[in-house]
């Protein structure tokens, strides 16, 4: 497996990958390839946005897309999308995404490192395993 970087030419491969992931349980999103390389696309675009693809030969097996922001006193990162192959999952391809992901952040200066994902679910027991923490004080409002 290989990491690297992420660029616009990997915008084909990236997308495969989303709708393989989000498509599958427990998410069951009906992504369609426009709307996910759009999505895609604007996080790649993104000011201050820092974004790795795992590799295993010609093959998006997975990635982490975020984007740094300067607070009043420190720099956090947000990792707004992180996604491996369902066949892949389970097998290290995540947390050799994230940790590579999260050394290269504190490496620019990040001190804080924040992410969303579904209460109690697979997703949230990974990130869990690799330290991150439910943040009490924080709450998620919408507007429909």
């Amino acid at each position: 497996m290989d990491l690297r970087p992420a660029s616009v030419a990997d915008l084909p491969a990236l997308t495969d990958a989303f709708r393989a992931t989000f498509g599958a349980a427990p998410w069951n999103e009906a992504w369609t390839d426009e709307s996910a390389r759009a999505a895609l696309s604007d996080l790649l675009a993104t000011p201050r946005s820092a974004a790795l693809v795992a590799w295993d030969g010609a093959v998006c097996v997975g990635a982490v897309l975020g984007r740094d922001q300067v607070r009043d006193s420190f720099l956090s990162h947000e990792v707004q999308e992180m996604f491996v192959r369902p066949e892949r999952q389970r097998g290290g391809v995540g947390r050799a995404l994230l940790d590579a992901h999260l050394a290269a952040a504190s490496a620019r200066g990040v001190t804080n490192v924040s992410l969303l994902t579904a209460r109690e679910s697979p997703a949230e027991a990974f990130y869990s395993h690799l330290g991150f923490r439910r943040a009490g004080r924080m709450v998620l409002l919408v507007r429909p």
